[in-house]
């Protein structure tokens, strides 16, 4: 059966036809959760439906729509030949290729099982941690993860999903469970060995000196910017394989074709930095909405870290910034509680969903909505 070809859809779903898509199901969703409470158990069909539709316009995307396709496209097809291979990748991808490659050369086909289980994984997540957001969660992700995991990082998409789950054992204290997710999801990308230490974390409420002594990470990571760059170094020199997966990340060589620099002081990392302080002054309100918040935020004080800590290591930096940083979805949907009556309150979410969305389409080629990140 091998090159079986997938169906001529593979081959229509341009640059722009997919940004227009996107913002499509991006206005729906918005819509959608304004009316969430008047749906019932009915809202789950137009979940699911979303969430199929997303699966397929990633999977059956134009190769070359955005940074990694080509590349992914390329290992998928010379999974067999080490020597023609485009990027390093985890094991879990060479198998995976190898199966498909039974049925089809189509590189299609990697993209459509990498969106189906990472975007499966998130809208499973998505509907133990949103009670009357789920809608709201569904639309931040459409607005800046689904375009970074599911379409361009895809090996990062599925890590994501199960980092997503492990979140729920964590915070009840079931370690095991979390240790066995991340580790699954480091099967597919090798940065979730940097979770595995979050399975010490707990989601004990925090007395407000203590949010304080959280909320001094974030101004630690910029001491470290300005003043603590060669420990990065260090580590490049003196760690195996990691070292030399931070030598590629120094380089920009993993999946990056063009330069990449991190802007510390970035329009989106200040209201990143905005909305952090937000969350922390409402701690009470939004504790009483999401009963996992005080280990969400913690984990949202890494992530933001992350980016100036590590910036001597610009993509590294970047990714390690997303990869904590997904658990924004759930803690700026609760923020329409935050406003009385709670309609403006979920106006106020997707209003900072729209902002959110310049930057996610800014991973789709040719296509930028009001500015560049």
């Amino acid at each position: 059966m091998k090159g079986l070809q997938l169906p001529v859809l593979s081959n229509i779903i341009s640059d722009a036809d997919m940004a227009y898509a996107i913002i499509f199901l991006f206005l729906l969703t918005a819509l959608l959760s304004i009316v969430e409470k008047y749906l019932g158990r009915y809202k789950w069909i137009p979940y699911v439906l979303i969430g199929l539709t997303l699966i397929l316009l990633a999977g059956f995307r134009e190769i070359g729509i955005d940074p990694d396709s080509e590349n992914y496209a390329d290992t998928y097809r010379n999974y067999y030949n080490t020597d023609k291979l485009t990027t390093s990748v985890e094991y879990s991808f060479i198998i995976i290729s190898a199966f498909l490659n039974l049925f089809t050369e189509d590189a299609h086909a990697i993209f459509l099982f990498y969106a189906l289980v990472g975007l499966s994984l998130k809208f499973f997540a998505f509907s133990h941690f949103s009670n009357n957001s789920l809608f709201l969660s569904v639309l931040l992700y459409i607005a800046f993860y689904y375009e970074l995991h599911e379409v361009t990082q895809i090996r990062t998409g599925i890590l994501s999903g199960f980092f997503l789950l492990s979140l729920k054992p964590i915070a009840e204290g079931k370690r095991w469970i979390a240790l066995i997710l991340i580790a699954v999801g480091a099967f597919f990308h090798v940065s979730g060995v940097v979770l595995l230490p979050l399975v010490f974390l707990n989601n004990n409420p925090l007395s407000y000196k203590r949010r304080l002594l959280w909320a001094t990470l974030i101004p630690a990571g910029y001491f470290l910017y300005f003043f603590g760059m060669g420990v990065l170094m260090t580590m490049e020199s003196s760690i195996p394989y990691i070292g030399e997966k931070l030598a590629l990340y120094q380089k920009g060589a993993e999946m990056i074709v063009t330069e990449v620099n991190v802007n510390i002081f970035s329009p989106l990392q200040l209201f990143m930095l905005l909305l952090y302080a937000y969350l922390l002054f409402f701690y009470d309100t939004l504790t009483e909405e999401n009963k996992y918040f005080p280990l969400m935020m913690k984990i949202f004080t890494i992530g933001i870290f992350c980016l100036p800590a590590f910036a001597a290591l610009p993509v590294l930096a970047e990714r390690l910034n997303n990869l904590f940083n997904i658990v924004y979805i759930i803690l700026f949907a609760n923020i329409y509680r935050t406003i009385k009556p709670h309609f403006f309150g979920k106006l106020l979410v997707i209003s900072i969903a729209l902002i959110l969305l310049n930057y996610g389409l800014t991973y789709i080629d040719k296509f930028i909505f009001l500015w560049e990140v």
